[in-house]
């Protein structure tokens, strides 16, 4: 990525400090973008999707560090990774809201040195630990693969969504890459926003590449967080397709064996494992009954979710759902 691309959000009230920064900033190529007070930090956030946070211990009057442990804490935000600077005198007091909320500190006024070198390595440790989607900019497959393990071995019960896009490609070779990106970044909100809204502060979302994403939140939450998920996709997925399109239910195109097909309109199918006491996967058999388990729903007309092998009754597409599971747990 070049510098350029690197955007930087600054959350420094001191004018006169972040008029230097500024300065530097963009003599060293990044793009640099002001935060004000009396905003909502971390749904600025969400919205500039920056690559690094700078922010003043005194933002907000005293509240950078509450801020930065709120950043962490929110999955969407939790990957960016943040510098804040502060007086070396609240150094010693604040260490350990230090060590809970922030990637790195700086003593207040940064030495210019230190502080590009700061940066690098920030922006480098990021995208080493938290392989973000350069999309989407949730976490790729490192981090799953991470997060499940350590979910694994702690023994821990969750819920394991795996989320496929159905029809993607033929729409995405129709109407083109730009209109296939903003699927792909509309689909990431809705399933963000669904976790958000029916989930828990544990949870989990990642960008597995393409048109897959997972999701890994409580037991009790995972029938509310698909069943959201598909609601305001089929919601959303017209507005993607021309008025020809919709009216007629599917696009002409070229199918995956290159033949010309009527394919129709995108769909989600949602695979869902639950790893609970009585059924205990390791990393591989969950990955391999999931993606069983989608291979059956690809097979159906419109969006479904399944949990494990049994269905969630969601009317005739629901029932369609049970019948193929039924067929796949006597094979």
């Amino acid at each position: 990525m070049e510098k350029v691309d690197i955007k930087v959000l600054l959350a420094v009230p001191d004018l006169k400090l972040r008029e230097i920064l500024v300065y530097l900033l963009k003599a060293w190529e990044y793009q640099v973008v002001i935060l004000e007070e009396g905003q909502d930090t971390v749904e600025y956030l969400k919205k500039e999707n920056p690559s690094l946070l700078i922010i003043d211990d005194s933002f907000e009057n005293k509240q950078g560090l509450r801020i930065c442990k709120k950043i962490k804490g929110d999955f969407l935000t939790a990957y960016i990774p943040t510098i804040v600077l502060i007086d070396k005198r609240q150094l010693r007091r604040d260490l350990l809201n230090i060590e809970q909320g922030v990637d790195d500190y700086l003593i207040k006024p940064p030495d210019p040195i230190d502080l590009e070198i700061r940066i690098v390595l920030a922006l480098r440790s990021a995208a080493h630990h938290f392989n973000a989607n350069a999309l989407t900019r949730l976490p790729g497959n490192k981090l799953i693969e991470r997060e499940l393990t350590q979910r694994i071995e702690e023994k821990r019960q969750f819920s394991f969504h795996y989320i496929d896009i159905n029809n993607f490609k033929s729409f995405n070779d129709k109407y083109g890459h730009m209109r296939g990106d903003q699927v792909i970044k509309e689909s990431a909100a809705i399933i963000s926003r669904s976790v958000k809204q029916n989930g828990s502060g544990d949870d989990f979302v990642g960008h597995i590449g393409g048109d897959d994403f997972v999701v890994i939140t409580r037991l009790t939450h995972a029938e509310a967080v698909a069943s959201q998920i598909i609601d305001d996709f089929d919601t959303k997925v017209p507005e993607f397709y021309s008025e020809v399109d919709n009216q007629a239910g599917f696009i002409v195109t070229k199918d995956r064996s290159g033949k010309i097909a009527n394919i129709p309109l995108m769909s989600l199918s949602i695979a869902i494992v639950n790893n609970t006491r009585e059924m205990t996967f390791s990393l591989l058999e969950l990955t391999d009954l999931s993606t069983e388990i989608k291979k059956y729903l690809k097979g159906l007309s419109g969006s479904n979710f399944m949990v494990n092998r049994r269905t969630i009754d969601r009317g005739a597409v629901g029932r369609k759902a049970q019948e193929a599971l039924e067929k796949f747990s006597n094979s």
